[in-house]
């Protein structure tokens, strides 16, 4: 399992580093003010375009994660069910078991049992 973590942390570090420099040099590149007007309201205020470019990125991401999110739901579920089916399954497959060596166990062997059959020497089926 400690690998694993250590493969996922090697592949999110893969990943995540580039993103972050790059976000990193977006920020500092663009650091010169750009008016916003508010359509409704008067006025405009101006502000670095990257506190503008940034913020829409990151609530852009948080309403992709809601969203993919929200369609796992669906699957989480399904996935709930069949694990609580499963379980219920193995828990009767047990009980049948035992069931099964109790009859067993009350069974008659089968040299006490009375043959269906005559099979003594000299006489025909």
């Amino acid at each position: 399992m400690a690998r694993r973590n250590w493969a996922v942390r090697l592949a999110s570090f893969i990943v995540v580093f580039p993103i972050t420099v790059l976000v990193v040099l977006f920020a500092i590149s663009n650091l010169h003010p750009v008016p916003i007007q508010f359509w409704p309201l008067p006025g405009e205020v101006e502000v670095s375009l990257s506190l503008i470019v940034l913020p829409a990125m990151g609530l852009g991401l948080l309403v992709g994660e809601v969203i993919a999110w929200a369609g796992e739901l669906g699957h989480k579920r399904r996935a709930e069910r069949a694990e609580k089916r499963a379980d219920d399954l193995e828990r009767e497959i047990a009980v049948m078991r035992i069931r099964e060596e109790e009859l067993r166990a009350r069974a008659v062997p089968a040299e006490r049992r009375p043959a269906l059959v005559d099979r003594r020497p000299g006489k025909a089926a």
